[in-house]
């Protein structure tokens, strides 16, 4: 996940971190998981988690807790409009002198903008206002805001001027895997308790499988992530080339094997981790739009890999898995966009500048 990825590379440059899971605070004692953060703690990160170090639920946990941390913080980072950015305010009174930097992950108003929209749903639309106004009020207090995807900070740029936003591309480790005609089938991943994620697959399921699934018949479609949901499991019960993994501990096992991955994603936001997995592994991923945003293909890439109607989809799926030297092709492609992008180098750099500029700005 991205917060791992942002965590290791504040420890790569020297710094003492804590890890403090708002969210978990308010589950009830039964779901807590003490050992969610063990390997957080194995780096040195000091994890006040629930049922741990910390024995109260809600708020008067959350203020243990940051008693805990202590006032000599220099730089607190919370994350997400529903999280960190709901404890903004005790945050900044906790750590009155730190630089407070907002990590938005994605930009959460416009993931919601965006399904309210495809499902027509005008009160959802409403409330959309209230997730803009308080990730705008975040930013605008914030000494600077973290984003993932290029196209969201090119959006707050135009939308508040006034703000510091840096934009962030997370990395992922280029693996060198199997070549074309050792692989097989179709993939997709997502955790299923990202609604964007479940839409996907349904549509891809209803619009596109049944074309694909004649014109490719010895084609399988594995699906990967936790919380599949019943009716996913009951339409795999009546196909046989639909595959539902679930959760896998060795994703790169998976990704090993296939051949393409998709990314039928018809809402959404920031920079799909879906994408990236795939192609850092040497895997082609056809994607939507929506699935592309943020990232910075070449033209070439992009026709190839993008398609939205679900004719154009097919097509390109089909090109791809029965061409080797049109997957070759996006394989070179996709690795150079993580070697020039994604590394841990440049995330470290340009993690450690917004540190320097913030830090001189105040």
């Amino acid at each position: 996940m991205d917060l791992d990825a942002l965590i290791h590379s504040l420890l790569r440059q020297g710094c003492k971190v804590s890890f403090l899971a708002l969210g978990e605070y308010f589950l009830p004692r039964e779901q807590r998981d003490r050992n969610a953060r063990e390997e957080y703690r194995a780096f040195g990160v000091t994890c006040l988690t629930p049922g741990d170090d910390v024995a109260s639920p809600g708020w008067k946990g959350i203020e243990e807790a940051l008693q805990q941390i202590g006032p000599s913080l220099d730089t607190c980072i919370p994350c997400r409009v529903s999280c960190g950015g709901a404890a903004y305010d005790r945050l900044r009174a906790a750590f009155p002198s730190a630089r407070m930097i907002f990590y938005a992950c994605d930009l959460h108003f416009l993931r919601e903008e965006r399904a309210a929209r495809l499902e027509g749903d005008h009160t959802a639309l409403k409330a959309v206002e209230v997730t803009r106004d308080n990730e705008f009020a975040i930013m605008r207090r914030a000494d600077a805001t973290l984003v993932v995807s290029s196209y969201e900070k090119n959006l707050l740029r135009q939308e508040l001027p006034e703000a510091l936003v840096v934009h962030l591309a997370f990395p992922r480790p280029s693996a060198e895997g199997e070549g074309w005609d050792a692989r097989r089938d179709i993939g997709f991943i997502g955790n299923f308790g990202h609604r964007p994620n479940e839409d996907a697959v349904r549509y891809f399921l209803e619009h596109v499988w049944p074309d694909l699934a004649v014109r490719m018949p010895d084609c399988r479609f594995l699906i990967v992530g936790a919380g599949a949901p019943d009716w996913l499991t009951e339409w795999a019960e009546k196909d046989a080339r639909l595959i539902v993994l679930g959760h896998v501990p060795d994703l790169g096992a998976v990704l090993n094997s296939l051949r393409i991955t998709v990314a039928p994603l018809r809402y959404g936001a920031g920079t799909k981790g879906k994408v990236l997995s795939s192609l850092s592994h040497g895997v082609p991923c056809v994607m939507t739009s929506v699935a592309a945003e943020g990232f910075d293909f070449t033209p070439q890439l992009k026709e190839l890999v993008v398609a939205d109607l679900p004719q154009d989809v097919v097509d390109a799926i089909v090109a791809l898995y029965t061409q080797a030297s049109r997957w070759e092709m996006v394989v070179r492609h996709g690795r150079d966009l993580i070697l020039q992008n994604h590394t841990p180098e440049k995330l470290d750099a340009a993690l450690a500048q917004l540190l320097r500029l913030d830090a001189a700005g105040r």
